[in-house]
């Protein structure tokens, strides 16, 4: 007896799936330039993107992302079998929500996650890996090699939203980075400062002229990959 196709969106063509652009934010986290293994082994691409909740274009986005999800789940119920299924199945948290900060009150900021799987399967079911496109700020096609993109880092983001269902988590979609266009980019020791480390100065005491700067790269390094914890979307294409 053949086993069943849990995907119920097995037949969505990705490739025919509509491509949205969004508007240029902050990313508060990224693996853009090479993948994260921490909660995939294969690796995936990941970028927390930073938007002013107020502005017109991110309340565009937060229509269209809710929009589609609600179109994915519509579709779900009647590519469901049974009516225990339909039953059971339930709209899966969105994968934006507002910033906020340490006391827990909102910045004025939404915060939305976009990934990408690193590896992908050819026709012939071959492991192939996925790099993702880079462009400058003038459309110039970018080369990753050696290029480091921290959080801080300003981008826009090509992406599509593709369906998926899981009986645990509902149906909703998920945010398939396409391609990536760099406007401003951080990297290395020169993204965080005694500031961001809540010193504060204290006159008279020692004042130094520079030196090894890899003992703060390592903690900044550290911090930008803790920020990507938050990671709750399902059903990475």
């Amino acid at each position: 007896m053949a086993k069943k196709n849990t995907n119920i969106f097995h037949d969505v063509d990705i490739r025919k799936l509509k491509q949205h652009v969004t508007p240029v934010g902050v990313a508060v986290s990224a693996f853009i330039t090479a993948p994260s293994t921490e909660y995939d082994e294969d690796g995936q691409y990941f970028v927390k993107l930073k938007l002013p909740t107020k502005d017109k274009s991110t309340q565009q986005l937060i229509r269209l992302i809710d929009t589609e999800a609600k179109a994915a789940y519509n579709d779900a119920l009647e590519r469901l079998e049974t009516p225990a299924e339909r039953k059971k199945c339930k709209q899966a948290d969105v994968s934006y929500k507002p910033e906020e900060d340490d006391e827990g009150n909102e910045t004025g900021y939404t915060l939305f996650n976009f990934k990408r799987k690193a590896v992908r399967k050819d026709k012939n079911d071959n492991i192939k890996p996925v790099k993702l496109p880079l462009f400058d700020s003038m459309g110039r096609v970018v080369d990753p090699e050696g290029l480091d993109v921290w959080g801080g880092s300003e981008i826009a983001i090509a992406f599509k939203l593709v369906p998926f269902y899981t009986p645990q988590v509902g149906v909703g979609v998920s945010h398939r980075i396409e391609a990536i266009q760099l406007i401003t980019v951080v990297s290395g020791g020169d993204q965080r400062t005694a500031d961001d480390f809540g010193f504060q100065k204290q006159e008279g005491g020692f004042t130094g002229t520079g030196g090894d700067d890899s003992d703060e790269d390592d903690a900044a390094e550290e911090e930008t990959e803790d920020e990507s914890t938050d990671d709750s979307e399902e059903g990475d294409y």
